[in-house]
């Protein structure tokens, strides 16, 4: 990864919980490997790594509410491998 490089880790904290939620998760499951590379990748270069996340209509919730609401839900091995590590940058 270039100087100046950050990967934008977009609506990724997920309870697959919703009408579309098995398109998502056949989705996820197929490039969850390419984008565990990806992390790996972007921690060992110093990258900037930002969550950007929909807060469901839960205006109150930040970071660590949206972690334990995803790790809840259905399908927590597709969340775990995601998560922002403490002190991430995250936008709601």
């Amino acid at each position: 990864m270039a100087a100046g490089t950050a990967l934008i880790v977009i609506d990724m904290l997920n309870r697959y919980e919703h009408d579309d939620a098995n398109t998502l998760r056949n989705s996820v499951e197929e490039v969850l490997p390419v984008m565990q590379t990806l992390f790996a990748r972007a921690r060992e270069q110093d990258a900037l790594i930002v969550y950007v996340n929909d807060n469901y209509d839960d205006w109150s919730a930040g970071p660590a509410e949206l972690c334990e609401q995803a790790l809840a839900g259905a399908h927590r091995a597709l969340v775990e491998p995601v998560l922002p590590p403490p002190g991430a940058a995250f936008i709601t």
